[in-house]
């Protein structure tokens, strides 16, 4: 993958991240990956893109444990859209050193109904724009 493209944020840390152990509980790890993720969809609805999402799966691999203090960044990249969803992959850095990798499944659906609705028009555009960027060929892993 080009990570090169991934859309970054950095994390504010918190002092409540941080376990008895003086590391970032794994629980924070999900909260900077969903302030990732909104970042992400924020800078697509400023281009007119408008979704619904859930998330239907989230998978961290934790790598290297990240402190207080440390400057951390989440990286974000598209790696497949499917007909109602698509994948992100992410990495966290702290202080530049991989701390973990993670992949996350939205599903886009419709707020009445409440059931899965296919990803159209400028939202898919936007999506498989992202994916060409990591360099994949295609939207299947």
């Amino acid at each position: 993958m080009n990570w090169s493209h991934a859309h970054a944020t950095d994390i504010q840390m918190r002092f409540g991240d941080v376990d008895s152990l003086g590391h970032v509980n794994n629980v924070a790890y999900a909260q900077y990956l969903e302030t990732a993720r909104i970042g992400f969809l924020n800078d697509l609805a400023r281009r007119g893109v408008d979704f619904h999402l859930v998330i239907a799966r989230l998978e961290v691999d934790y790598r290297h444990e990240v402190t207080l203090g440390q400057h951390v960044t989440v990286q974000l990249l598209v790696t497949r859209v499917g007909r109602t969803s698509f994948e992100c992959a992410y990495r966290v850095l702290a202080n530049g050193v991989l701390a973990a990798e993670a992949r996350s499944v939205q599903v886009n659906v419709d707020r009445a109904a409440r059931r899965p609705q296919p990803l159209e028009g400028h939202v898919r555009a936007a999506l498989l724009e992202r994916l060409a960027m990591t360099g994949l060929e295609t939207g299947t892993l």
